[in-house]
């Protein structure tokens, strides 16, 4: 009965190995088809899907379209969401890892696809994770190349006007209180980085991550392309 019970389990996680790879897969070339009919290069964004990691995803659950709390036309119809810390903030909290190459050298801007989950708390709460970047590279932003090091607040669009389940990009750090910054690093061609984000107020959703090359692509444009 054991051994029946752990091929089960070795079937099942195999089976969502290979659908995480897939969706991943599937979402990378809708944008790519969308960036085509905007004559965007490939080489000038990285988009990558959040429940796609091999860490330990210890505090994040993956929501799916059957779970109550599901948010609407998340991609691929998986997100994660951060049951950790309080709604307001706490600690770094279940690291969660993304290694990529950079496809060019270049000054790549980083965005999130993110939505927040209230349950009666401020609207200015559940809107917020931490990120960092490890690898060979400097900001190209107003922040020191020391500050992308490390753990960083990173908040969705809008802020407390933003409504709940509902996804928003999440596109500024905030350093010192109420001072915002835009995280832009400057990538060198064929280096392997790793994009770490961390939990940082409870009931935060990310579904994918893009950067962009900001000299071949705007802001407003990214938001466009990159939403599904």
């Amino acid at each position: 009965m054991f051994v029946f019970k752990t091929i089960l389990a070795l079937i099942k996680f195999r089976f969502i190995y290979i659908l995480l790879i897939l969706t991943s897969c599937t979402t990378q070339n809708t944008f790519l088809k969308k960036a085509k009919k905007s004559n965007i290069s490939t080489v000038d964004f990285i988009a990558l899907e959040a429940e796609n990691t091999d860490s330990n995803k210890g505090k994040w659950q993956v929501v799916e379209e059957s779970n109550t709390n599901y948010v609407k036309d998340a991609s691929q119809k998986l997100y994660l969401e951060f049951m950790g810390n309080k709604p307001i903030t706490g600690k770094p909290n279940s690291p969660l890892e993304y290694k990529f190459t950079a496809p060019k050298s270049g000054k790549f801007k980083l965005m999130l696809m993110t939505s927040k989950r209230l349950e009666g708390v401020r609207s200015d709460w559940c809107n917020d994770a931490f990120v960092k970047l490890n690898g060979d590279f400097e900001s190209a932003s107003s922040l020191s190349t020391e500050d992308l090091k490390k753990n960083i607040k990173f908040l969705q669009d809008g802020n407390d006007e933003a409504p709940e389940l509902k996804w928003h990009w999440a596109s500024t750090a905030e350093k010192e209180r109420h001072t915002y910054y835009q995280i832009v690093y400057n990538l060198k061609e064929k280096e392997e980085y790793t994009l770490t984000i961390s939990g940082r107020s409870q009931r935060f959703s990310v579904d994918y991550i893009v950067l962009f090359n900001v000299d071949k692509i705007s802001e407003e444009q990214a938001k466009t392309i990159f939403k599904l």
